[in-house]
Order: structure tokens, then sequence, then C-alpha cells
């Protein structure tokens, strides 16, 4: 029998188990899951990043005329060609673009685009225009489903932070959960080791199998801290940096999750953007930058691809609060050593605006299409609800 603190300890640890187990345990290796599994990566930079200040026409005369307080000087943009570059503060990702490891697409968007950001969000979490298709399943949980096989108990995809899951990684059947950080699964090496079952009570032998499984999973990963070499990767003290370090080791202990998840938040930059709009970007470059290396260092970068989108863009014109208001297309980003490096799209017209937006020459169900045929090998038709033809995304 249990006494009453061990039961509570075990109890305790056993709440954690449906985190713990399916990744960092070798009970991941029964769901037969490959480990050379190609692995998505998506940072969702959250409130509406001005993309015309991150990818930026400087060869354009009509981009001073519209950015007067915001405009960046010629002489600081990280030039890509001889019409692009990048924001000043983006260093690590030019240097991503010159290794040849990032692909750049402007002008992604939607037909009739909405500048909600519920509504823009939903369409682009769903890969789905009417909003009575917004029932809170997404386009990567739907990919999920179509890979599930029975007794998996491996998470199909795992969202980093504190917020709600969000609903592009929700399916039917696909088994996503959420960490909020390491401290979750460094908790769980803190207990002491269970015995083994020997109770004849089936209920009592699984919570005592389950248990012990979890400890050993939670001591793995404790254990794989200590001497990581993502510690010396050079991954800045940033939140999305340390978000993407928790991936990282997560991906090394190779327990089979192909879908992981993070959100960047602070870009509804209505007002007062020039200075915190260069640190979310500093912090977006910097933290992708160490991630790729992390990976390079680990021999993992063959497998992973990482995508970076926000829900809209930005209005062209500047506001009088020396800010930028909601607007429809904007920048994708899609970085790895297998992508397609370079400038994939044309940039949209500053003299031919939709009523003072960007309009949009890449519908964002092609890059999700080719990320999902090219890159992670799923049939996207059901994921995106019909058929779009991929961009060339993948190399």
């Amino acid at each position: 029998m249990l006494n009453r603190r061990r039961f509570l300890n075990q109890s305790s640890l056993l709440s954690l188990s449906p985190l713990i187990p399916a990744f960092l345990s070798q009970t991941a290796a029964a769901s037969e899951a490959r480990q050379d599994d190609r692995i998505l990566v998506v940072i969702q930079l959250d409130g509406g990043n001005d993309g015309l200040n991150t990818v930026i026409p400087f060869a354009d005369e009509n981009y001073g005329k519209y950015r007067d307080k915001l405009r960046i000087d010629k002489k600081e943009i990280i030039k890509l060609n001889d019409s692009l570059g990048l924001h000043p503060a983006m260093k690590s990702m030019g240097q991503l673009f010159d290794d040849n490891q990032l692909a750049i697409i402007p002008g992604v968007g939607y037909p009739n685009p909405n500048r909600s950001h519920f509504r823009s969000m939903a369409v682009w979490h769903s890969a789905r225009m009417h909003p009575a298709d917004h029932t809170g399943q997404g386009w990567l949980g739907r990919a999920c489903d179509q890979q599930q096989k029975p007794g998996n108990a491996t998470p199909d995809a795992v969202f980093i932070g504190d917020s709600p899951i969000p609903a592009a990684i929700i399916g039917r059947r696909t088994n996503s959960i959420a960490l909020n950080n390491e401290a979750e699964l460094m908790l769980a090496s803190k207990f002491a080791a269970p015995a083994k079952a020997t109770s004849s009570d089936d209920l009592q032998a699984f919570v005592q199998s389950t248990v012990t499984a979890s400890y050993a999973a939670a001591k793995r990963f404790a254990a794989s801290t200590k001497n990581s070499a993502s510690d010396k990767a050079g991954y800045p003290n940033y939140r999305l940096a340390r978000k993407l370090r928790l991936i990282s080791r997560i991906i090394r202990l190779d327990g089979g999750t192909r879908i992981f998840y993070v959100s960047q938040p602070g870009y509804d930059t209505h007002s007062m953007q020039k200075h915190s709009h260069q640190r979310l970007l500093r912090e977006f470059s910097r933290s992708l930058k160490a991630f790729l290396v992390d990976l390079q260092q680990a021999g993992l970068s063959d497998r992973v691809m990482v995508m970076a989108f926000s829900e809209f863009g930005r209005r062209v014109r500047e506001n009088a609060s020396a800010g930028t208001d909601h607007g429809t297309s904007g920048p994708v980003f899609v970085a790895g050593k297998s992508v397609n490096a370079g400038v994939l799209s044309k940039y949209p017209s500053l003299e031919n605006l939709e009523d003072g937006d960007l309009k949009s020459t890449v519908d964002f169900r092609s890059i999700y299409a080719s990320l999902l045929t090219n890159w992670l090998e799923i049939d996207a038709t059901l994921p995106l609800g019909g058929k779009f033809k991929p961009l060339k995304v993948v190399s």
C-alpha cells in the first residue's frame, strides 16, 4: 500500500506524466517515431508586425513619402539586393540570408483581408476564410490528425508559452500540449525515485509504472541540461530565445514531436513605434540565429525548418502618434538549412495601394502548402480546405 506522503508525491508527478514520458522517456520509442522525421517550428509575431519597416523597399521614393518619423535611414538598412533591405536591428537575420538559410516572402496575405486581431489570427490559424469555419481547429492540428497512429502517446505538437494553446495546432485527435518553461520538467526530477510496481491491483500498478517512467524521463531531461551544448550556442537573454532553447533541448532527446509553436508578443505598435519595433526585431533576429546555430552544432539542422509570421501588417502611412495602425499584408520568413533561400515574391507596390494598405502578392496558404507537402510530407488538401499551389519554399 502507498502511504499518504508517498501517494501525494506520486500523484503530483503523475499529473505531469502526460507532458513528460511522451517525448522524454523511452516510452516514446514505442510510438515508432523515426529519429530522422522533419520538424517544423512556428514563431508567431503577435500583434501585427510592421512589414514596411521590417523588409524595407529603400529604393522606392514612396517609402519616404509615407514614413517621416519612422523612416529608416538608407545607410543603416541591411541590403538584400538593389531595392530591398532589412531593418538594421536584424543583423543576425541578414547573416542567415547571406548564408543561404533564410527565405523572405514579402506581401503575404489573404483575400478580403480583415484588420481585426481576433479575426485575422483565426484565418491564419485555421487556413479558412469564413468565420463559420473558425471552430477552434487549425491547419497543423488537421495535418497531425492525418498522421495519428493507434497507441501513440507522443505529443504531435508542443506550444511553449503561458497563454492558451493556439488554434493552429489543435485538431480532432491531435495530442497538443503546452509548457511554460523548462522548470515544469525540472520540477519532476526532484521527486524521490518510486519503487518498482509490485501491487496486484491493476490501477495501482499502472500508477506506479507511469510514475516510474515519468521520473526516469524527468531525470533524463535534467541531466541533458547540465552539459547541453545549447548552453554554448550563444543564446541571448531574451524570452523568445529561452523558448527556442527549450525546443532545442526537447528535439535533442528524439521524442518524436514534429511541431513546435511559440509566440513573441508586442507588435501592436500604435504609438512611439520606432524603439519598441527595433527591440522586438532584434530579439526575434538574434533568437532565431542562435537557435539555428544550436541545431547545427547538434547535427540537427537538416531536420528543422522555422516559419515566422504575423496576423497582418501595418498601414503604409504612419499615424500622428509616431506609430502605425492595423494593415493587411506583410512578410513571412522561413529559415533553415533546407530552405530555398532568397526573396521569393514580388514586393507590393507603394503606388497602387488598396484603402491605404499594401496589396498582397502571395496567399499565405501557398506557403502552408509547401511546408506541409514538401517539408513535413503531409497531404495539404484537408488541412487547407482545398488545393493551393505550393510556393517553392523548400529547396
